[in-house]
């Protein structure tokens, strides 16, 4: 009876974790499918091999986790080991339709394995048509040893209670159960919540073993889906906020211009219709090219045209563009080259950009009666250009922060003047140094100003 008892009790328990993790399976497949959806809309190929990465680290038994993209004449995204262990397995698994997802067990020799697939077919946030599959494979060998693994530790304990009385054997059988399918259950519960859109979800860490160490990866997964939830949203908000403010200006000077022949129009009405209706169409040529901009830095497809460039006069140059405003905000500005400074190969336009990016941003956080430095110093290898204010300064935690795609600074002293940046400039500008082979960063106190520092090696200069 003991016997049977114990028997009946393991297979049962067999049983059970095998359905939890077939169940886990299923969560993790729709996991990364989420991902892969959400990082293709907004054309983030490393969200792919993030997710795919993560979902490798919290699940040892995963073989991989990879997306076949079919528009781009099959680009597989995803981590490393995943796309050779892909490419050595070449699963034949039969995508379904729809959202289900298609399963294959397959036996090769003492291996087995079990592919998920399924295929997806949306439009991405630039409206173009986005078609592939979803494959996720799992080392059902290793499933199984995890499984033996749980048994042989219980299988003794079990029996040695039920040895010893019958009742407290069934009982010490049902608590320990209980106590290793608890994390299980949790993983699963929070696979199910981040399924539903819950992206702060976060299960209990209990144990310091496999599960406990699931469980904390599982954890880091779910607050990284969350960041890439809250990159799409911050993405959104901002293209929507930059594009509706200038159409409506447009729309709202083109029907009062066509509300009337032209003539019977003010000449100074008429021209500040104009003069607004061209200055939004600037500012959205300019969005669009921010985002153009970063879009080929983050790709690496950035075209750097190199010359001979004098920092000095590129410091001068924008200097002069900017006076009106700092004389208009009564700033006091200053071009500090100390020496003479060789010049430079660079891409004109690029470190252009990069100064006029950093000088727009301080004229943007200095009150009216400071100052602004604009210098730059031979450092031997390299050239130091550093832009420097009396403004607000920016806070500790958000130093890093700034240099993020659509990050605005959150600053309790901030007082900023003219038009919300659209949190693109610090990113170009970042992107922008580093191509060169340099470095940009920033110091900053509050309530005393910032200084924001980028190099330019001389490995390049004739």
């Amino acid at each position: 009876m003991v016997a049977f008892s114990a028997v009946t009790t393991v297979l049962s328990l067999r049983l059970f974790l095998r359905h939890e993790m077939d169940a886990n399976q299923i969560a993790s497949f729709n996991n990364f499918r989420d991902a892969v959806v959400d990082a293709l809309y907004i054309g983030d190929d490393l969200g792919v091999q993030s997710a795919s990465e993560s979902l490798q680290k919290s699940i040892p038994e995963l073989a991989f986790a990879v997306f076949l993209d079919r528009g781009r004449t099959g680009v597989r995204l995803g981590g490393l080991e995943s796309l050779e262990r892909f490419q050595k397995l070449d699963p034949r698994c039969a995508p379904a339709q729809g959202k289900e997802a298609s399963m294959l067990d397959e036996r090769r020799g003492v291996e087995h394995w079990r592919f998920y697939c399924s295929d997806i077919a949306q439009a991405n946030a630039e409206g173009a048509r986005i078609s592939g599959t979803i494959f996720v494979g799992f080392n059902m060998n290793m499933l199984e040893e995890k499984v033996d693994g749980v048994l042989q530790r219980v299988l003794p304990s079990l029996v040695s209670a039920m040895l010893v009385i019958l009742g407290l054997g069934l009982l010490a059988a049902y608590l320990f159960a209980d106590k290793l399918t608890r994390p299980i259950r949790h993983l699963t519960e929070g696979a199910k919540a981040i399924g539903e859109g819950n992206w702060d979800t976060q299960i209990p860490v209990e144990s310091s073993d496999e599960l406990g160490f699931l469980a904390h990866e599982f954890n880091l997964m779910a607050m990284k889906l969350r960041e890439l939830d809250q990159l799409k949203d911050d993405f959104v908000s901002s293209v929507s906020h930059e594009l509706r403010s200038p159409l409506s200006a447009i729309a709202g000077y083109v029907e009062l211009l066509r509300s009337k022949p032209l003539a019977d129009i003010a000449a100074d009405k008429r021209d500040k219709a104009l003069s607004i209706i061209q200055e939004s169409t600037d500012r959205l040529g300019r969005f669009i090219n921010d985002i153009l901009d970063l879009a080929k830095l983050k790709a690496g497809q950035v075209e750097v045209r190199r010359s001979k460039v004098d920092l000095a006069d590129l410091i001068e140059d924008v200097m002069a563009l900017f006076m009106p405003l700092f004389e208009k905000k009564e700033i006091q500005a200053v071009a500090d080259v100390a020496g003479a400074l060789p010049p430079v190969q660079v891409d004109e336009e690029k470190i252009r950009q990069v100064i006029t990016n950093l000088a727009s941003n301080a004229l943007k956080f200095t009150p009216s009666g400071g100052r602004i430095t604009i210098s730059a110093k031979n450092q031997s290898d390299f050239v130091e250009v550093m832009v420097q204010d009396t403004g607000v300064g920016i806070p500790e935690e958000e130093k890093e922060a700034v240099f993020e795609r659509f990050r605005q600074v959150k600053s309790p002293h901030a007082a900023v003047t003219g038009q919300k940046g659209t949190g693109l400039g610090l990113a170009i500008a970042k992107g922008n140094v580093e191509v060169h082979g340099g470095r940009i960063w920033i110091e900053s106190e509050l309530g005393k100003g910032t200084r924001v520092h980028f190099t330019i090696p001389f490995h390049s200069a004739s």
